[in-house]
């Protein structure tokens, strides 16, 4: 039986799985909602054995999930785990590999524009791809082989006295 999954979506949190159509359907029609001002993040995770949705989503514990911010034409995807090497939380965007000299220059606008996620070119998925992805996360808890991870140092800048 497949664990339960949650989904968020622009901060409002669902459990995923209507059954009203198949999970990769499901998340396809999630995804193509994802429209300049409209919606514009997605997070997909699950829920941990025994936890109630509602429970689980109220404790706000989230440590493995895969989310994306942008439109289904151009988004970046993220996958947020914790690492099997050190145990640490460790959040990386998800590419296809390539030229990573230099900074990233593919400005990915989300909240009405109001936010930008700055990528890789090779880190800019669209809908059809974005939805295999998270599928097989969905029924993995992977990101498919033959991508690429680059780690993303989400701890802000400590102010300097």
């Amino acid at each position: 039986m497949m664990r339960p999954h949650y989904y968020t979506m622009d901060g409002s949190s669902m459990e995923f799985g209507s059954g009203l159509r198949p999970a990769r359907d499901d998340i396809a029609h999630l995804l193509s909602l994802l429209r300049a001002g409209k919606r514009s993040t997605f997070i997909l995770g699950p829920i941990p054995d025994g936890v109630k949705f509602i429970d689980y989503i109220r404790k706000g514990e989230k440590t493995r999930y895969l989310q994306c911010a942008g439109t289904s034409e151009a988004m970046t995807i993220e996958w947020h785990k914790v690492d099997d090497d050190d145990g640490q939380d460790r959040h990386y965007i998800v590419g296809h590999g390539g030229d990573h000299s230099g900074d990233p220059s593919v400005d990915i606008p989300f909240f009405e524009g109001t936010r930008t996620a700055t990528v890789y070119p090779d880190e800019v998925f669209a809908l059809d791809e974005a939805t295999d992805i998270f599928f097989h996360y969905y029924e993995t808890g992977e990101i498919p082989s033959g991508y690429e991870l680059r780690w993303y140092d989400l701890t802000w800048p400590k102010p300097q006295p």
